[in-house]
């Protein structure tokens, strides 16, 4: 409103003052060094007009190449981040498809685009790790941010997959702590020790899964048979393994008398030589239900001819459950163990027939 008032004021204003400027020009003359400028009264304001539009020319043309500068380079830049973005689309259709050196690739150009970089360099370092370039993932683990849980759990999982157990274990042993609750890197630790056969160092670290809930309920029944067994066996015929040490005793009563437990114990005698009393073991201890996670483990126990309770069992069950894979394939073994060579391999045909995964 108050633009358009001031544009009827200079009309007016010119309306009234133009015919008199016309018909009295009047006469102005300046002399500056020596120098003399003559002019009307209209034609010095036409010419302080044009001093006026010409400096203001002369301020706008700069702007306006600046501007077309700025446009040209936020054109590059929209361009580069349009074909890193259709880099990670096609980077992470690769990946689904484990076609592991063009997702590499795809990925690599992907992390031009600063948005969720770091997330990108994780895929593409896993990528660039299996497609065979272990170089280049490491270039783009050194790219992401120092001690952050992600970076670490990279890291160690990548040592765990060259064969190299023990270092990922140091990378990770003064990160997982009660300060820390990161469930993925504490299921990497355990993994990481299990494979490096720290197994009082494992057993040390039960109590803290457990308090933290590393796995739910039904995963950590299978995690029993994962520690148990084989860090009880290995510890005895290293002559370190004691219940009344912390790394025992420290254990919940639930997790000392649990079927793993049990099965380790039985493993432990066997390898001294007390077979009969790891068949007891084996005997109160064995739960159907549980018959798939335990099989590995025992089919490691060298019993020998100790077995008639054994089979006595393993038979008893067949009764109730003659299409049940794992019996005979428990049959199998102990039929091995007595060296019925013959009756083990029919036992096992038995066993593929019912449960195919078991051949």
């Amino acid at each position: 409103m108050i633009r358009v008032l001031l544009l009827i004021g200079v009309l007016a204003a010119a309306m009234w003052f133009g015919p008199t400027l016309i018909n009295h020009a009047g006469y102005i003359k300046i002399i500056v060094a020596g120098q003399v400028f003559e002019s009307t009264l209209l034609g010095l304001a036409l010419l302080v007009l044009v001093a006026m539009a010409a400096l203001w020319f002369a301020g706008l043309l700069p702007r306006k190449l600046l501007r077309l500068q700025h446009v040209s380079f936020n054109f590059l830049r929209w361009r580069r981040q349009r074909k890193a973005q259709q880099a990670y689309v096609l980077g992470i259709q690769a990946y689904a498809k484990q076609q592991w050196q063009l997702a590499s690739q795809h990925l690599a150009k992907a992390c031009y685009d600063d948005f969720m970089q770091d997330e990108k360099r994780l895929l593409a370092a896993y990528a660039a790790f299996y497609a065979g370039d272990v170089a280049l993932a490491n270039s783009h683990v050194a790219a992401l941010p120092v001690d952050d849980n992600t970076t670490l759990f990279l890291q160690a999982d990548l040592l765990l997959q060259q064969g190299q157990p023990a270092q990922a274990s140091a990378l990770l042993v003064d990160k997982v702590s009660a300060d820390n609750d990161d469930k993925g890197l504490g299921q990497l630790y355990l993994h990481a020790l299990q494979q490096a056969g720290q197994w009082q160092q494992l057993l040390q670290m039960v109590p803290l899964a457990l308090k933290q809930q590393w796995f739910d309920k039904d995963k950590w029944r299978q995690q029993r048979f994962n520690i148990y067994p084989a860090a009880i066996s290995q510890l005895s015929q290293q002559q370190r393994f004691d219940e009344n040490a912390d790394y025992w005793t420290n254990l919940p009563a639930k997790e000392r008398k649990s079927t793993a437990a049990n099965i380790g114990r039985a493993w432990a005698m066997a390898q001294n030589g007390q077979n009969e009393a790891a068949e007891k073991i084996l005997v109160s201890q064995l739960q159907l239900a549980e018959l798939p996670q335990l099989l590995p483990y025992i089919r490691q126990i060298p019993l020998g001819k100790s077995v008639l309770k054994l089979r006595k069992q393993v038979q008893h069950w067949l009764r109730d459950n003659a299409s049940n894979g794992y019996l005979y394939a428990l049959l199998a073994y102990l039929a091995e163990q007595e060296g019925e060579v013959q009756q083990a391999e029919l036992a096992w045909n038995k066993a593929r027939q019912y449960e195919p995964k078991l051949g």
